[in-house]
This record gives C-alpha cells, sequence and structure tokens, in this order.
C-alpha cells in the first residue's frame, strides 16, 4: 500500500509541474517554449490520467452515498455502479499510472542478437540449445518478427542429429524486441533423462545465453570509431575452419574485426558474401562495446547496491528447465510454473517474460519513488 501512496504523490507533483510549465509558456522565447512544449508533450498523458483518477475518486464516493437506498432496485444498481468504477480505478493506479510515470527505456525497441552456447553437458548440452534455438525461433514468429541465422557450429554429433555447440542469431521487429529478450541473459541449466542413458538417471547441463541490443549505425553518438578497428578477412573454410587470416582483399569473404583499444575480436564466416559477413561483425562488435560500456557504467554509478539487484550477475543460473517434473522454475523471481512442452513451442514463454518484465518494472517504479537512479534491467 505504501508503493501507491508514494505513486500517488509522485503524480501529483509531476501534476502540478505540467499545469505550472503551461501557465509560463507563453512567456518564454522560442527556443525554451519549443524545449517546454516536449516537456509538455512528454507529461500530457500523465497528467490527463491524474483528472482521470480524480474524476474517479469523486464518482466513487459520490456512487458510495447512494448504497443504502430503500428500492433495492436502485441499492442493486448504485453497488454494480460502484464495482465497476472501484475496479477502474484500481487498474489505474496499479498499472495505467505507473506505466505513464516510468519513462520508456532507450534499448527496448531495438533488434537484438542472440547467442547461445552449449555449457556443461556436452552432448545433451549442445541438443538442448537446439530445443531453445527452436524455442525462440517460435516466440519471434509468433510475433511477426524477422530472424537471421549470423553463425552455428554443429555439436559433437554433427550435421542432423548432434545440436549446436554455438548459434547465434539476429532478430528484428517493432514490439520491443530487445525489451523481452534481454530477461534470457544467463546460463540455462535443464534437467532431465537422456535418450541414451539405460539407467534412467536425471543429467545435468546448462547453456549460457547473451542477448545484446543492435544500436543503428547512423546514431549520433557512435559506439565505436572506424579508424579503431581492424579489418581482415580469409578464405571460408566452413564450420569450424582454419586458415591465416590476412589483411583486407576483397576476393575473400569472411571477415574479422579487431576493436585494437579493448581487444575485442568478431569473426564471422558463415555468409559467403563478404558484405554479409561484414555487416554482421560490425553489428555484433557494436553490441558487444555497448554492452561493455553499459557494464561500466552500472559498476561505477550504482556499485553501492547492484549485489541488491536481482539477476545482476549474469554468471548466475537464471532458470531451470526440469523435465522429470514437466517445471520451469526462473530463480530470479521465484516463478515455478508446469508445461515445459508449451514453453518449449515458444508459446507458453510469454507468461515467463511477461511475469519477469512485470516484476522489473515494479522494481523500477519503487527505486523511482525512493528517488533512486533509474534502473535499465
Amino acid at each position: 500500500m505504501q508503493i501507491y501512496q508514494d505513486l500517488l504523490r509522485k503524480v501529483t507533483r509531476s501534476s502540478k509541474y505540467f499545469w505550472l510549465m503551461n501557465q509560463d509558456i507563453e512567456s518564454m522565447d522560442t527556443n525554451e517554449r519549443k524545449e517546454q512544449s516536449k516537456s509538455l508533450k512528454e507529461l500530457s498523458p500523465l497528467a490527463e490520467a491524474w483528472d482521470s483518477y480524480q474524476s474517479l475518486r469523486k464518482a466513487v464516493r459520490d456512487t458510495s452515498a447512494h448504497m443504502n437506498e430503500r428500492d433495492e432496485t436502485l441499492r442493486d444498481m448504485f453497488r454494480a455502479e460502484y464495482d465497476a468504477l472501484c475496479s477502474e480505478l484500481d487498474h489505474l493506479v496499479a498499472s495505467t499510472l505507473p506505466q505513464l510515470l516510468l519513462p520508456p527505456l532507450a534499448t527496448a525497441n531495438l533488434p537484438a542478437i542472440m547467442s547461445l552456447n552449449a555449457g556443461v553437458g556436452g552432448s545433451e548440452a549442445a541438443l538442448f540449445v537446439e530445443e531453445m534455438t527452436r524455442m525462440y525461433t517460435r516466440f519471434a514468429e509468433q510475433r511477426g518478427w524477422k530472424m537471421e541465422i549470423m553463425s552455428q557450429v554443429e555439436g559433437p554429433g554433427g550435421k542432423g542429429g548432434g545440436g549446436y555447440r554455438e548459434f547465434t542469431m539476429k532478430l528484428e521487429g517493432w514490439d520491443e524486441v530487445y525489451g523481452q529478450l534481454q530477461w534470457e541473459t544467463g546460463v540455462h541449466r535443464v534437467q532431465r533423462v537422456p535418450a541414451t542413458e539405460t539407467m534412467g538417471r536425471v543429467h545435468t547441463s546448462t547453456v549460457a545465453v547473451v542477448v545484446l541490443p543492435v544500436y543503428p549505425e547512423n546514431d549520433e553518438s557512435p559506439l565505436v570509431d572506424p579508424k579503431d578497428v581492424r579489418t581482415e578477412v580469409m578464405r571460408s573454410r566452413g564450420a569450424g575452419g582454419q586458415a591465416d587470416w590476412q589483411h583486407v582483399n576483397k576476393t575473400e569473404s569472411a571477415v574479422r574485426l579487431t576493436h585494437v583499444p579493448t581487444g575485442i575480436t568478431v569473426s564471422m564466416q558463415d555468409s559467403r558474401s563478404q558484405h554479409q559477413n561484414r555487416a554482421w561483425a560490425w553489428d555484433i562488435l557494436r553490441a558487444r562495446l555497448a554492452e561493455r560500456k553499459h557494464a561500466e557504467e552500472v559498476e561505477a554509478k550504482r556499485a553501492s547496491r547492484r549485489s541488491q539487484v536481482k539477476g545482476a550477475d549474469r554468471s548466475d543460473k537464471i532458470r531451470t528447465y526440469n523435465f522429470p517434473q514437466d517445471r520451469l522454475t526462473d530463480h530470479r523471481i521465484g516463478l515455478s510454473i508446469t508445461g515445459l512442452g508449451h514453453v518449449m513451442d515458444g508459446e507458453g514463454l510469454a507468461a515467463v517474460v511477461d511475469a519477469l518484465k512485470s516484476d522489473f518494472a515494479e522494481r523500477r517504479l519503487e527505486a523511482l519513488l525512493q528517488g533512486e537512479e533509474d534502473l535499465d534491467r
């Protein structure tokens, strides 16, 4: 209840600020008026929602005064109206106002690069990489996203049955691609009986997932200076092939980029087109540099409370898929659901993502109301 009281105080202050800005705008010069108009536009939905809150509160009070009507028909009518108004008011306070108060995250609507890597568990881990890849692909298809395979390395069993040791894909769409997939970063643990297990013992294996936002090339604040990047190419030898890297030669298709200041290296050779490999390599390099910059900023600004933020350590096992129990557990928020088949088909993953987003929004709102710095994941 305290968080709602804090929320209403914050909204009240924002609404008053909106009213004061509206009064002063006529006395400003052109540049000031332009900036003020932008701020007013951003605050306008919140001010309107606050007006709705006040109107609903008044309507609830007015309706409650008629709850004891002698006429049973009138009494039932006012009670039904009262219940409907209270429900609308609850939704406004619990959902609409918090969403308007929280600014949208800058990275939410960006495309994403998702990389899955088999961890402990050998061939079983590689098989689960393939199953998780299918899960995310179906999740993307259900939202109408575009998915591109950037690179893949076959599992120990080889092509057609051995899964993947590594799989990297790029996903694009209009519906918060990175905003929905960022929660998948971390170590995923699977517990099940492998098909080759004759004793019926449960084996545990892991898959490490990394999700990075893809920043546009024409960003006003470029993340990387091309002068700092060394470009090398080679003739692709296929998955896992080895060759000597040489300096730029337009007849070669595989590309390796090295960011000299940080030593970050990205190699790409899955496409027969050097142009495509180069574009993918730059996407990954920009994403990795952005992630590095973000991590440094988080460490510098939030060191005192980083350990208290759920899911901050990406080396943690964030989720367990327990097949004998048909149960998924997300350890960051204590979520436990049954129906693994539904999750692995992609459809059931939406409920997990929604729960993580809701938990994050609540923590974001709490930090904002307490005057702390805004969270971004």
